[in-house]
């Protein structure tokens, strides 16, 4: 669509690219004044210019695929008119052909970025949700795969290779799939996913297709269970053994509910419980006795309250911490499970209950994987190193310290060697090749010397750990430590820059206090899969 304007800035018509023309007057009633006007301005040449239409169609879908707009603003006339020049009226599906454009771009340098990364890259897949009772063809699940990694300047990166509506069909839906345009199986490193048989499904479906691709003495791919998660099942689990006892307190207190959070519960349970010791509750509108909490209920509110309240003491000191990186969460899981401990000792009966069972699915959650994950993030923490593995595992691990000390410290070094080997230093790398050149007599011979008349060289790790713990600060930047400390570790520092990039929780602030799947943007959702997946992805990349 295209129409002509005038160069100049002009009123009327000429906004609508309506070039006015000077009427000749023949009326003889004219001076001569006005007909010589008349003549200059039938003989001026007036400047004109094609108005095109592409370069405010880019400027929109930039802006679309940016966030910066919303899809459905570009049929907005007043609002178009307010941006664009009047003439620029573009149907949805010219705009829609734009941002797929501008998506296709866009993916090539993203591709282009993580093709030259040096480093190892971590997967999440997390489940949003659409719930949207206006428009129903939107609501349902959807899962986002996104990768996480530290560039070169040491910033913690995140990008959306795949959007797509979660079908049945399990671990093969296409996020599952997404990695596999991009050209990184061989630097995938972790995958978080949440805790549930369908997500762990989810993990050994992309183990088993990179597996051949990478050659790590240790697991090729971490799975990286989501720690918000534990959070919010304990949460919930807390308020099921009180559920009936809540329903009553609704009756006699009102609830202020806005998103469907666990700490919103927790509010206003602690509100009502307020109110109810301080007599403040009124029960003249309940029409049986039976709907009212009796004091032993409110007791088991109170206790509940009390403990929620030490979760949430924790989850906000935690995930709210800027960047959020692996090696703070050991730390504030520990400090969790000393208050959860102390409790299952000091409360009554039917709070201990509640106390040991959220013991036992914390426990269970640092069972194995998690365990080692958790551990060896710490230990790259030079606030922690081993010596805080020692003293976590004397406090959590009582029965089997020694030996879940040992386990950690042999993961990390068969860790190390893998990267010795990918990354050997330009020492070795020179030697290796003169070997190559070299018989193999020649070659065992010098490895003979080496291991009889040298001592043994320490490694970067080695030196690491037994170099002193840095002095406790509550605001320190394992990325920035680490970014200086990369000429003392060379080695050591890539495989802590890859470990930094781990994501351990799926969400962050006020995303881990969902009872259920965050919200999936409906603006988004509600379009074609194609561009949908397109406008999610490009957000993050710009």
């Amino acid at each position: 669509m295209s129409g002509v304007a005038e160069s100049n800035t002009v009123t009327g018509s000429a906004k609508n690219g309506i070039s006015d023309s000077t009427e000749e007057n023949s009326s003889s009633g004219h001076s001569k004044d006005e007909s010589s006007f008349s003549s200059v301005s039938d003989t001026k040449v007036r400047k004109v210019v094609e108005y095109d239409q592409q370069k405010d169609l880019r400027t929109l879908a930039e802006w679309i695929c940016s966030g910066a707009v919303q899809p459905e603003w570009a049929g907005d006339i007043t609002w178009s008119n307010s941006m664009f020049n009047p003439l620029f009226k573009p149907s949805f599906n010219e705009v829609e052909t734009k941002c797929m454009e501008v998506y296709e771009e866009k993916k090539m340098e993203t591709k282009k970025i993580l093709g030259n990364f040096d480093g190892q890259i971590s997967l999440s897949v997390d489940n949003l949700r659409c719930e949207n009772h206006i428009d129903p063809r939107c609501c349902g699940d959807y899962l986002c795969l996104s990768a996480h990694f530290v560039d070169e300047n040491w910033k913690l990166k995140k990008r959306v290779l795949c959007f797509s509506s979660r079908s049945v069909s399990g671990p093969s839906d296409d996020s599952l799939h997404g990695h596999e345009d991009w050209g990184i199986e061989n630097k995938i490193r972790a995958v978080t996913v949440n805790n549930g048989k369908c997500y762990k499904e989810m993990v050994e479906h992309v183990k088993r297709h990179i597996q051949e691709k990478k050659e790590f003495q240790l697991n090729p791919v971490f799975p990286v269970y989501c720690c918000g998660e534990i959070f919010r099942v304990m949460v919930q689990d807390a308020f099921g053994k009180i559920e009936d006892i809540v329903c009553k307190v609704q009756q006699v207190h009102y609830f202020k509910t806005s998103e469907p959070l666990w700490s919103t519960i927790w509010l206003n349970l602690q509100e009502a419980v307020k109110s109810w010791s301080t007599g403040k509750l009124s029960t003249k509108d309940v029409i049986g006795s039976n709907d009212v909490p009796s004091p032993e209920e409110w007791k088991k509110v109170e206790g509940v309250c009390k403990i929620i309240g030490s979760i949430d003491e924790v989850s906000e000191a935690l995930f709210y911490t800027t960047p959020l990186t692996p090696n703070v969460y050991l730390y504030h899981l520990h400090e969790l499970h000393g208050i959860l401990t102390k409790m299952s000792t000091d409360s009554d009966c039917f709070n201990r209950t509640i106390v040991k069972d959220m013991l036992k699915k914390f426990d269970q959650y640092l069972d194995n994987d998690m365990f080692l994950l958790l551990t060896m993030s710490a230990a790259l923490d030079p606030r922690f190193k081993m010596r805080y593995i020692e003293f976590f595992c004397s406090e959590v691990k009582c029965k089997d310290e020694k030996t879940q000390v040992a386990n950690v410290l042999w993961a990390m070094q068969k860790l190390f060697d893998d990267y010795v080997i990918r990354f050997p230093t330009e020492g070795e790398s020179c030697r290796s090749r003169r070997w190559k050149r070299s018989f193999r007599v020649v070659k065992d011979y010098q490895q003979f010397i080496c291991s009889n008349d040298r001592p043994a060289k320490k490694s970067d790790l080695d030196r690491y750990l037994e170099e002193p713990v840095l002095p406790w600060s509550p605001d320190f930047n394992a990325l920035s430590w680490w970014r200086t400390a990369g000429t003392a570790y060379p080695t050591l520092s890539r495989m802590a820059r890859d470990f930094l990039a781990m994501p351990m929780s799926l969400s962050t602030g006020n995303g881990v206090y969902y009872t259920v799947p965050k919200p999936a943007d409906e603006h988004i959702v509600r379009l074609k899969p194609d561009l949908m997946n397109a406008l999610m992805c490009t957000r993050s990349w710009v």
